[in-house]
């Protein structure tokens, strides 16, 4: 496990800071694996529940991905469709039985792998140091809403369901020769013609009846439905916008400075190889004086021959991240190496050797082999930063205030929120229309600030919500200005667009029709009246017009049987068959493609397997989904 660790740091790191960010931060670590809701559960998985939180908050998440991957135009019906919706609890009920299984399997970490990864994380790190810092890393889980225990858990299994998933793409195999065949199937082309059948040719005829057009608007009902939605006035304060009101003195940044400035100063390194003979923790006497004396014969060879230390090291060291480079330690700075080293080290000059040392690691033989003096940042290097610095908890009291007056001057005028905005020099801005769900403008998107928005309060009695902590340094306040209940477009205002929607329907199908029943005669020899439009040469490289729907049976004709004529129905609704005449082989691929096509081959086989492995996993995993507790409530 250590190994997987070790092989995989930069991308576990990257994960991990995922994990500091919402739905964690929402509802804790608990939500994510233990039974720690209350009433009914969304789903069951292996032994543990999932509650409605967890599925809501995943879902936010997800619509909040779907809004920025569609720059804002992704509308509340699709956000909160049935297929987005079934996709989220899948996924939660997928990692949840997957997690099940490889904690079953033993599959964890120890405390040191544990503390390895989490101390390497960036975020958790002195800036100026560049080192772990545990006050850093307790104030940004503290921000989150996380405990150190929660969150050290939860990368606990992350490890683990991260080494599962590994070990089962690690079996996947993908001989040359499968690479080298699809190469040449890759540059396969074949000649192909295509007939259509559009829609377009068979859009005339009688309209449909008010009857049918009746009958889809009852059945296809929910696609005219209109969520509740509000519009409302509102006002947003921002620490940041508070940064031009504090001012900061040239004296103020000095002191700063100088009260700081092992931050701003760059320790001394020193460059160490060393000689390490290891000595276990329950070794006998007589082999630890074994040990010192071949390190005390060690030390007498080197300073002989110093120029001999590199050749010593690789021959003798046991310490195997360093032997095989000649013992080079690189440079360090005090703190980065156990006292006893580091007080042997920090004594020598250059070319000098010391030992031997001993640690709880053995006895080492130490060379110093260079030193980099320490330096320190002159104040008009780090001037804007320490502004900075000193500016924030300013910033920080001023916000306090400001936040202090704007709740109260809110709540106690309830009736407008113009005397707050008088008093904080604020703008009221006013929105589009919004639902429950949002609407597109990020500053209330979030749902704390919605569920007060849609609150008898603030829709009947007309009052301001109170100030809603935003979460990114913002509280806003908002007033309803209008309202409307959820609806349905009425038939009259939809009636023109369900009778295009059928003709084109109708239209549809009898192109598929004629379609069908001119492939049919094809395939009997019977090419009367088939007028192919010229014939292209395509590959899997090059589809040229092909469509994707048809690539595969165009492709695996059999070549020995031309012509062969294939069907399908594009996704714009037209019809269309293919004409295969004429296959020409492709040329064998070079070795350097060819191994670049298994790799991709072999990740596309693994990422299959993974789904394979996971869907078996899911099926023993005794998965109950409460259908009614996912699906979209109302209209």
């Amino acid at each position: 496990m250590f190994d997987w660790v070790n092989k995989h740091k930069r991308w576990l790191q990257l994960v991990l800071l995922v994990l500091i960010v919402p739905p964690f931060a929402l509802f804790g670590i608990n939500y994510y694996f233990q039974d720690s809701g209350t009433g009914a559960a969304v789903a069951k998985v292996a032994g543990t529940r999932i509650y409605a939180p967890e599925f809501e908050g995943a879902l936010r998440e997800r619509q909040d991905q779907l809004r920025q991957m569609m720059q804002g135009k992704a509308d509340d019906a699709m956000l909160n469709s049935s297929e987005v919706r079934n996709s989220v609890i899948n996924a939660l009920v997928e990692n949840r039985a997957m997690l099940a299984h490889a904690l079953g399997q033993g599959m964890t970490a120890t405390d040191a792998q544990l503390a390895k990864v989490i101390t390497e994380i960036p975020a958790f790190q002195d800036r100026a140091t560049g080192k772990f810092s545990e006050q850093r890393y307790q104030e940004i889980l503290k921000s989150q809403g996380l405990t150190p225990a929660g969150f050290e858990e939860r990368v606990r299994r992350d490890l683990a369901l991260s080494q599962l998933r590994e070990t089962v793409i690690r079996t996947n195999f993908v001989a040359s020769s499968v690479s080298e065949r699809l190469g040449r199937i890759r540059e396969q082309q074949r000649e192909v013609s295509q007939l259509v059948f559009a829609p377009a040719r068979f859009m005339g005829g009688d309209p449909p009846a008010e009857a049918e057009l009746s009958k889809y608007y009852e059945e296809k009902r929910q696609q005219f439905s209109i969520p509740e939605r509000a519009r409302v006035e509102y006002v947003v304060l921002a620490a940041q916008a508070l940064e031009n009101r504090v001012e900061v003195t040239a004296d103020e940044v000095k002191a700063f400075y100088d009260s700081h400035s092992s931050q701003y100063s760059k320790p001394e390194e020193r460059r160490a190889s060393h000689i390490l003979l290891t000595v276990s923790k329950d070794a006998t006497a007589d082999a630890k004086a074994t040990a010192r004396a071949k390190a005390e014969a060690l030390v007498q060879e080197a300073r002989k021959a110093p120029q001999r230390f590199s050749e010593l090291a690789r021959a003798n060291s046991q310490d195997p991240g360093s032997a095989a480079s000649g013992g080079d330690l690189g440079f360090v700075a005090r703190g980065a190496m156990v006292k006893p080293f580091e007080e042997a080290l920090f004594g020598l000059k250059p070319g000098e050797i010391a030992g031997p040392v001993e640690t709880q690691y053995g006895f080492h033989v130490i060379r110093l082999d260079g030193i980099k003096p320490g330096e320190a940042t002159s104040l008009e290097k780090v001037r804007r930063e320490i502004e900075q610095e000193v500016r924030k908890p300013k910033i920080g009291k001023l916000f306090a205030e400001a936040v202090e007056s704007f709740q109260n001057i809110v709540y106690e005028q309830p009736d407008s929120l113009k005397p707050a905005a008088d008093a904080l020099k604020l703008t009221i801005q006013t929105s589009d229309w919004i639902t429950r769900n949002g609407g597109g403008n990020p500053q209330l998107s979030k749902p704390a600030l919605l569920g007060k928005i849609f609150s008898e309060d603030a829709i009947k009695n007309k009052r301001n919500t109170e100030a809603v902590d935003m979460g990114d340094g913002t509280f806003v306040a908002a007033r309803v200005l209008e309202h409307k209940a959820a609806d349905f477009l009425p038939f009259d205002q939809v009636k023109s667009d369900i009778t295009v929607v059928l003709m084109g329907e109708r239209a549809r199908k009898r192109a598929a029709e004629e379609g069908k029943a001119a492939l049919e005669r094809l395939r009997k020899g019977d090419t009367a009246g088939a007028t192919f439009e010229a014939p292209q040469l395509v590959s899997l490289q090059a589809p040229g017009s092909l469509l994707v729907e048809a690539a595969r049976e165009v492709f695996s004709a059999d070549a020995a049987k031309l012509p062969a004529y294939i069907g399908t129905t594009a996704a714009d609704g037209r019809y269309v068959v293919y004409r295969v005449s004429k296959v020409l082989d492709g040329k064998a691929v070079s070795a350097e493609e060819a191994k670049s096509l298994q790799r991709q081959i072999a990740q596309l086989a693994a990422q299959q397997q993974l789904e394979a492995y996971t869907a078996v996993v899911k099926a023993g995993a005794g998965v109950e989904i409460d259908a009614s507790k996912v699906e979209r409530k109302g209209p």
